[in-house]
């Protein structure tokens, strides 16, 4: 219903924006004298009429009617466009003819929206001179038609030895040019877009373009050899290629996870790491149970508003240190965390700095720094109130978490 009132509204300004019609203007100094003469003593209608009439008497009845048929039926059609333009998936089972008598109209036929069966009638009645208006108006729904479905063949992007290749289509030239420009900015060494081209009427990228080539320079900077795959059809993104560290695949991830949440597109993963050493699941549920049983209660302790450990954090992380060697090969990740007070970049920064800390302590300590993973979540991730005092210490934090991969 609220479609309707709005197809409504449309039709009214389309009334409202027609300039008000007269017949063309004849010889006939006098009768032209005479005629605005009248209109001072008449009010506008009337004088629309009379003009009419007058032009009746002079020109024929015929001519009259002839131009009010040619009027209503310009408002009609230009009605009946507008419907269409707001679903173009229908299609309107509009006929309508326009019968003139004198300057009375009749309008008798199909409309394809039922609003129509009214809203014809104020339309044409506010054409300058009109009188009577009837209808004899049928409703006939309107029917659904195919439409084309015109896609793009998905785009994959590959790169390699400091050259790139990129396949599939893109809406317009400007779209294909945008991106073959971004990779020459990555790769010297040349990019083959030959079998990289337009398709005309399929959809515009103007949605996720941007952030694809975001995506394009997170892993051309950070992969030697890589592959984009994007299939806009299915909404659908998939990097892959091979990371030198967690913490550089960790740090890609995050890029692409703030970059697709622009977008409606999904992500697959297919970026890896050198083959780690062996580990099994259990292993991975020794170490973390090994690790919250040591910080069950405690905190890794800072000095105020520092990445500074007090000798209360180092003690702790010497302990950790121990249940790490019990388990050498699985990945930990180190995550800091705040309160909510304070600015929240600060936080952010805070919450970095410390859990780089905590890492600097275990590599100083004998630990592979490729083990691990560092983040800092600033205040995003409390786990409890920030209200009472006891609510911020605990969400003031250092988290270790044994991962899988």
């Amino acid at each position: 219903m609220a479609k309707k009132k709005k197809i409504s509204n449309r039709l009214q300004a389309i009334g409202d924006s027609q300039p008000r019609s007269s017949m063309p203007p004849m010889p006939g100094r006098e009768s032209e004298t005479q005629l605005v003469e009248l209109g001072m003593f008449v009010s506008a209608t009337v004088v629309g009429t009379l003009i009419l009439a007058g032009f009746a008497v002079i020109f024929g009845l015929q001519a009259i009617e002839n131009h009010l048929e040619t009027q209503a039926t310009s408002l009609i059609d230009q009605a009946v466009a507008t419907v269409a333009e707001e679903d173009p998936t229908i299609s309107l089972r509009s006929d309508v003819a326009v019968e003139a008598s004198a300057i009375d109209l009749h309008l008798r036929g199909t409309v394809g929206f039922e609003d129509h069966l009214f809203a014809l009638e104020t339309l044409v009645k506010q054409i300058e001179g009109v009188g009577e208006v009837s209808t004899e108006l049928e409703y006939l729904p309107a029917v659904k038609v195919d439409v084309p479905d015109i896609t793009a063949s998905p785009i994959t992007i590959t790169w390699e030895n400091g050259s790139a290749t990129i396949v599939g289509e893109v809406s317009d030239e400007a779209n294909r040019a945008a991106l073959i420009e971004n990779l020459e900015e990555h790769f010297s060494r040349g990019v083959t877009a030959d079998e990289f081209t337009v398709k005309e009427g399929a959809p515009s990228e103007r949605d996720w373009l941007s952030a694809i080539i975001g995506l394009i320079d997170v892993g051309a900077e950070g992969l030697p050899e890589g592959r984009l795959f994007i299939n806009a059809a299915e909404r659908l993104v998939k990097m892959s290629g091979e990371y030198e560290t967690r913490q550089d695949r960790a740090n890609a991830q995050d890029d692409i996870d703030e970059l697709i949440a622009a977008t409606t597109f999904s992500f697959s993963s297919g970026l890896s790491i050198p083959e780690p050493p062996p580990f099994t699941r259990e292993d991975v549920e020794e170490i973390q149970k090994s690790i919250d049983e040591l910080v069950e209660g405690k905190v890794v302790e800072f000095e105020l508003n520092s990445d500074v450990l007090t000798s209360v954090g180092i003690a702790l992380l010497d302990e950790i240190v121990a249940a790490l060697e019990e388990v050498p090969d699985v990945p930990i990740e180190i995550s800091g965390h705040t309160d909510s007070q304070g600015d929240a970049e600060e936080n952010m920064d805070l919450s970095e700095r410390r859990a780089q800390a905590a890492l600097d302590y275990f590599v100083a300590n004998g630990q592979d720094p490729a083990r691990f993973v560092v983040k800092g979540y600033g205040e995003d991730v409390p786990v409890a109130s920030n209200d009472t005092a006891d609510g911020r210490a605990r969400n003031r934090r250092i988290e270790f978490k044994a991962l899988e991969e």
